[in-house]
């Protein structure tokens, strides 16, 4: 027993390491010379706008957003995924009956439960990928809603393997909040890590300020609008074929996609990493510092 304790020790330290090195890099990211022109002529875009239709335009996506978090939180899937890391989490402690015993595990565990359903979101995003990368208009025009689907599904896994219900008004919100601002552009990133981070510990209903309430709201529109270059580039080269398959497309489509759902599934993994080293008092005042 006293083993696996130290062992565990040993692992929560590791992973500690992991989000030490994580946010370091968040903080000294310089971004490309593409990223900074693309957020001028979004800003010039949106400054033809008055302030009425700008927040009418966000809300509008703030309620897309919120009924799509909905439609996920009750498929069945979804409830099956509930299921399995349940069982998961039981074949740690045998007393583990739903969700919310989760946050009774040691953070290795958790991290652990997390990692396993971050694999498997990877995997349906290169296969997603491939699917737009046949270049049919059918899976072209699912792409973006789909990509979406997927990685706010992959932050509700990542809430549910760390013990919070992501059909919580709260925790909804937090899922969402995740989603944005792990797909805003990286030199933003670090501001809305900061914010998420003092807000631990605090009860505060956001309620439904996704994009409307947030310090940049129109630079996350990068990330649609890369989609769509993604789109019309694997359109154009979905004519390209290899033995009557569109293979350059695929991979294009594949490795954007799963390079999208790998940096969610990061910036939610280490939130709720944080989340719980903060929750049960687990940094000391060096580590404080640290982070």
């Amino acid at each position: 027993m006293r083993g696996r304790t130290v062992s565990n020790i040993s692992r929560e330290e590791q992973w500690k390491h992991k989000l030490s090195q994580w946010e370091e890099k968040l903080y000294t990211y310089e971004p490309s010379q593409f990223s900074d022109t693309l957020d001028h002529w979004v800003d010039k875009a949106f400054d033809l706008l008055s302030d009425d239709k700008k927040d009418l335009f966000f809300a509008q996506i703030d309620t897309w957003l919120f009924h799509l978090h909905g439609i996920i939180q009750q498929s069945s899937f979804q409830q099956q995924a509930e299921e399995r890391i349940v069982n998961m989490a039981r074949s740690y402690r045998e007393d583990i009956e739903r969700i919310e015993d989760i946050r009774e595990l040691p953070l290795s565990q958790k991290a652990f439960i997390a990692e396993q359903q971050i694999a498997k979101q990877k995997l349906y995003s290169v296969i997603q990928g491939g699917m737009t990368g046949t270049a049919k208009l059918s899976t072209l025009a699912i792409d973006i809603p789909a990509f979406a689907a997927l990685n706010i599904r992959t932050t509700q896994l990542v809430a549910m393997s760390y013990g919070y219900r992501a059909s919580t008004p709260l925790e909804m919100v937090k899922s969402l909040q995740l989603f944005y601002g792990a797909t805003i552009p990286k030199k933003y990133q670090h501001e809305r890590w900061e914010t998420l981070k003092s807000e631990l510990g605090q009860d505060i209903d956001h309620y439904f300020d996704v994009l409307t309430d947030k310090d940049h709201p129109t630079v996350w529109l990068q990330q649609p609008l890369l989609h769509l270059i993604k789109l019309l580039f694997v359109a154009i080269i979905g004519r390209q074929k290899v033995n009557n398959v569109p293979l350059l497309g695929m991979i294009t489509a594949a490795g954007t996609n799963y390079y999208w759902t790998k940096e969610v599934s990061a910036f939610s993994h280490y939130y709720y990493m944080m989340r719980h080293l903060v929750e049960n008092g687990e940094l000391d005042e060096s580590e404080c510092e640290m982070f």
